[in-house]
């Protein structure tokens, strides 16, 4: 109760409450993140959402202190996902994936706020394993990924490769005959989402893709991704173009 009324209070601006928070609001996330409840976890993720976006000037000077338990908190939990009976069939429940969400959030609310305070190559690896991720999650990583290739063209060209073996995973992903319509429609998405991303990169980083990337022996997995695209999901890309003239940039 009391991390999550903090939460609603950091909007505020008042110079007394500041002041306290200083001193006090880094330990208190500190404690409800290392919690043993994964309620109180995801709701000290919120609160640091939150404080990322309203006061960041707190949250600066020691960020590294929190780095590590968003980064930690990412990360699948296999002792938190159990077997379900629904009817005859078994289906995995993963009770650490709203944690997982909101430190995905989090990142995503860091990014925008503290970029040049976060290690990128730590950064980076969350954001590709996320894209094997649950769909909202993979769809926060391509948004973030938007976001990379203009605060680091550099690293992201370097992980260029990785993001297209699971970008072709996604793409070469087959539902089942029995699959229901909320399944297609967010496989469906998730395609839509991936193509739009790849579309984005190839602008982006168009030497990836040409004879340059060929003449330094570089990019060959996300090349011939490139090429694959290209080939079978031509119709799609020209859609996806067509919008962006109608709209602008659409991610």
């Amino acid at each position: 109760m009391g991390i999550q009324a903090i939460r609603y209070t950091l909007p505020d601006s008042d110079e007394a409450f500041d002041a306290i928070l200083k001193h006090s609001l880094i330990d208190m996330l500190t404690t409800m993140l290392n919690d043993t409840e994964l309620e109180n976890r995801r709701l000290a993720l919120t609160t640091l959402n939150s404080a990322a976006h309203n006061k960041s000037d707190i949250l600066l000077p020691r960020l590294g202190q929190l780095m590590p338990l968003v980064m930690k908190a990412s990360v699948i939990q296999p002792e938190l996902i159990r077997e379900v009976m629904m009817g005859p069939f078994k289906h995995k429940v993963d009770d650490g994936l709203e944690v997982r969400k909101s430190a995905y959030e989090t990142l995503y609310a860091l990014m925008e706020t503290s970029f040049s305070r976060i290690n990128i190559l730590d950064f980076y690896d969350r954001v590709i394993t996320g894209l094997n991720d649950e769909h909202d999650i993979r769809s926060l990583c391509n948004l973030m990924l938007t976001k990379l290739v203009v605060l680091d063209s550099e690293e992201t060209a370097r992980r260029l490769d990785s993001i297209a073996e699971c970008f072709r995973t996604i793409l070469s992903t087959k539902l089942k005959d029995n699959a229901v319509k909320q399944e297609i429609e967010k496989q469906d998405e998730a395609r839509k989402g991936v193509l739009r991303v790849s579309l984005l990169l190839h602008n982006a980083i168009p030497a990836a893709s040409s004879n340059m990337g060929i003449a330094t022996g570089q990019h060959q997995t996300w090349r011939t991704f490139w090429e694959w695209v290209e080939k079978d999901y031509e119709p799609q890309l020209r859609h996806i173009r067509d919008e962006g003239r109608d709209t602008g940039p659409t991610y």
